[in-house]
């Protein structure tokens, strides 16, 4: 028999009629959101907030060759937010995570097969755990972690603005990072050789007993002219002694001194082992040389380190200049209030939603006629045959 509905107060009749179908139904399917919000595990949600930032003052000179990728310093806000947001989602990303918070045991993985249980456990974590999203109008990153755990939620968390910061300062790559590298590198070289270099000259002195090499050649030189002029003249008074007087006791006196000033002449030249530090006239040239030729390697290598100094701190400043800024705009913090589940959204919909429906089966029962219902018998014996 079909009815027809004249007004509001024709569903409030068919409603009352049936009133204890709609309380019992409603009232069973409310118990079941009940023990559904009582029974579930809950879940902690730790985030935190953070928004790129670009240096407008930054004074970069060289454009870089990844600025037309976007990851120069002509990076927009958009690309760099796009960016961090690839980066923390990323593979390599992902899977350092699951291995340092061993969240394969977490999940209840059993998987024998180490590959497929880390991809088991990265499509878990994206799907259960991991959330990020940003603002496309200011850019805010908004990163949520959430677990079982509170405190496990707020260290997964940190962990992902730590590796995000510490990725802002240790992994750009820029021409200005290649250039303070190739600049440290390039002092570090030069002043390795320079200690090389000093060491060897110290080592030298040591060994041969210099300690100014200009003074002691003067005082050798010196010394030397006057032996020898002082030999001259007692080698001629000889001669002369000699013709004359040859067996008298000036010849054997001068005879005596010729001998000494030739044997101390001789041990100038070869040196005394009695005085170290008297250098010998054979060496003096070589000596002489090789500590010119080391001291004039120092000299360049110190000139040059004078020119390198200033390019590097430039370099170092370039750098931090183009290197990715971020402003953290909420820290990762325990959370005091359980994300899931949501017991009274739960148990409140869930009620409305079973007086609903069990309303609609009411006034759909009273306004089709028997033809029709005998249709809708053959559609659900249809769908089960």
């Amino acid at each position: 028999m079909s009815h027809k509905i004249t007004s509001f107060l024709d569903i409030i009749i068919y409603l009352v009629k049936n009133k204890w179908f709609i309380i019992i139904f409603t009232l069973i399917m409310s118990i079941f959101a009940v023990a559904y919000s009582m029974l579930t595990k809950e879940k902690w949600t730790s985030e935190f907030t953070v928004v790129p930032l670009i240096d407008t003052s930054a004074t970069i000179t060289q454009s870089s060759i990844l600025d037309g990728l976007g990851f120069g310093s002509g990076t927009s806000l958009k690309t760099l937010t796009l960016k961090f947001t690839a980066v923390m989602g990323s593979r390599t990303t992902t899977e350092d995570v699951i291995r340092k918070f061993d969240l394969i045991k977490y999940y209840n993985i059993t998987e024998p097969d180490s590959l497929k249980a880390i991809d088991f456990a990265k499509k878990k974590f994206h799907t259960n755990t991991f959330s990020i999203v940003f603002n496309e109008e200011v850019y805010f990153i908004t990163v949520r972690i959430t677990t079982y755990d509170k405190y496990f939620s707020t260290r997964i968390s940190q962990h992902y603005l730590d590796f995000l910061i510490d990725y802002t300062l240790n992994n750009s790559n820029n021409v200005a990072r290649q250039r303070r590298e190739l600049l440290e590198s390039r002092v570090d070289s030069i002043t390795s050789e320079m200690m090389r270099l000093a060491e060897e000259l110290r080592e030298f002195h040591n060994e041969h007993n210099i300690v100014e090499i200009e003074g002691q050649s003067l005082a050798i030189i010196e010394s030397y002219g006057v032996l020898l002029q002082e030999f001259l003249n007692v080698d001629i008074e000889l001669n002369q002694v000699a013709t004359l007087m040859p067996n008298s006791i000036k010849h054997r006196d001068l005879t005596e001194k010729r001998r000494i000033l030739l044997d101390t002449i001789g041990r100038l030249e070869t040196g005394y082992e009695a005085m170290p530090f008297l250098l010998s006239l054979n060496n003096l040239a070589n000596q002489a040389f090789t500590v010119q030729e080391k001291s004039f390697i120092l000299e360049l290598y110190r000139r040059i380190l004078l020119e390198l100094h200033p390019r590097l701190e430039h370099a170092r400043i370039e750098e931090i200049n183009s290197i990715d800024r971020l402003e953290i705009i909420d820290l990762p913090s325990i959370p005091g209030v359980r994300s899931h589940p949501r017991r009274a959204l739960i148990c409140i919909t869930t009620f409305m939603l079973s007086f609903l429906f069990a309303s609609g089966c009411v006034i759909m029962k009273e306004i089709l006629n028997e033809e029709d219902k005998e249709k809708i018998k053959e559609i659900w014996k249809a769908l089960f045959r």
